[in-house]
């Protein structure tokens, strides 16, 4: 896996000058953490603009496009302060390297399932992992192919940052190779884990909490969905979120962007921040959101150009609406028919809930809106589907509710831990 390797140090090089320019208060693990996101981003944009220029895809052409990138990023880093320094508390080192000793015993058995064979999962073999393979032969985005896709199954309105990705470490390789490209879902992982880590050190000032939280974090942030876009999802729209709730609103704004870019699910979760910004009474901080709805405007461009229909929109979305909340009963018995998995980490996440209600309504008013808002956002595209809603509801439930369970179960964390340490 050395060629992968090396194109993610790329990625982390490129990156690393990106969260250095957008983000004047990263430092420590949160640095690692947008490196890598804001880095599979710019390789994306880097893959996107090759193919629109009508150059083929190579190693030297890439890798230009990267350094220019990181180059001009590193333009911005003249004028970067140093972030202010947060004390942190009194307390032994021990139990917080045991905690992370444990992290990456989890992320190593995480990385080993990965990558011990070939991307299994069906969405990848028939989407993600379809489309760029094809892209990949093509040396390029091949529109022919998204315009008269050869089955039913590839969703080609779907956002490309994912197959990009994929293609990004096979241009390094000179060769596909389905074995590594799950590495791209454990960097999307390792990425979240690093900026939840950080985030709880300033905001707790204790190495043993954040180092506790990130281990309770472990299997929200690693999606067991391995190849598909749950993984840079989740990443980019609950480092998102952190970021926007403790003022960050620049890279936050870029994260959201990127989520919108990973699946069609990000697009509406720059709607439910903008309401949870709102709700928390945040009204200066909507409109520093533009790059959200700028990131992934062209490739609504393009989706409009190429005609890459998404299948909620085909035929009349009103009628079906309508016709789904008069007899609500199908989808309320598929809800009862198909659970949400692992039944214990929800339950002890709604006990979280119903323990922290008040400081949470208090204090975690953004992140509970926007939540809240991207549910009903989920809701309402089962009320649009045009498909069987008891099978559009199994093979989708489980999967969008881990979406949200990230951000949530992050702020009941932190109510529970650093109240209690204030106490």
């Amino acid at each position: 896996m050395t060629p992968e390797l090396l194109a993610l140090l790329a990625v982390v090089v490129t990156g690393a000058a990106l969260a250095l320019a957008l983000d004047r208060r990263a430092a420590g693990s949160l640095v690692g953490g947008e490196a890598l996101l804001f880095g599979f981003g710019a390789g994306a944009a880097v893959l996107m603009m090759l193919s629109l220029l009508h150059v083929p895809w190579s190693r030297s052409a890439c890798g230009i496009g990267m350094a220019s990138i990181a180059v001009l990023a590193a333009l911005g880093l003249r004028a970067r302060h140093a972030p202010e320094r947060k004390e942190l508390r009194a307390e032994s080192r021990w139990p917080a390297a045991v905690l992370l000793a444990i992290v990456v015993v989890l992320v190593g058995g995480y990385f080993i399932l990965a990558t011990i064979a070939p991307v299994w999962e069906f969405d990848f073999i028939a989407d993600w992992g379809f489309k760029a393979r094809a892209f990949f032969v093509a040396r390029g985005v091949d529109w022919a192919f998204l315009e008269q896709p050869l089955h039913k199954d590839i969703h080609t309105d779907y956002p490309l940052l994912l197959p990009l990705a994929f293609d990004l470490l096979s241009v390094a390789r000179g060769a596909w190779n389905d074995q590594a490209l799950g590495l791209v879902s454990v960097a999307f992982g390792v990425a979240l884990l690093l900026v939840i880590y950080r985030v709880m050190l300033e905001e707790s000032g204790s190495r043993c909490t954040a180092a506790f939280v990130a281990a309770a974090m472990v299997p929200l942030a690693c999606s067991p969905w391995i190849g598909l876009g749950e993984g840079p999802l989740v990443a980019y729209g609950t480092a998102a979120l952190l970021l926007i709730r403790r003022g960050s609103m620049a890279p936050g704004a870029v994260m959201l962007g990127l989520a919108a870019s990973s699946k069609n699910e990000g697009l509406t979760l720059i709607v439910a921040a903008a309401a949870g910004l709102v709700v928390a009474k945040r009204w200066r901080d909507v409109a520093r959101l533009w790059p959200a709805a700028a990131i992934p405007l062209p490739w609504l461009v393009l989706r409009h150009v190429h005609h890459l229909q998404t299948d909620l929109t085909e035929g009349s979305v009103v009628a079906r609406i309508v016709e789904h909340v008069s007899n609500p009963r199908p989808l309320l018995e598929a809800f009862a028919t198909y659970n949400v998995g692992r039944p214990w980490f929800w339950i002890a996440l709604a006990a979280g809930v119903l323990f922290t209600l008040r400081p949470l309504l208090a204090s975690e008013r953004f992140v509970l809106v926007a939540v809240a808002v991207q549910f009903v956002f989920y809701i309402g595209a089962y009320l649009a589907t045009p498909h069987d809603v008891l099978w559009h509801v199994r093979w989708s439930w489980e999967r969008i509710l881990t979406h949200l369970s990230p951000a949530l179960t992050y702020v009941v964390l932190a109510r529970l831990l650093i109240s209690n340490a204030a106490e």
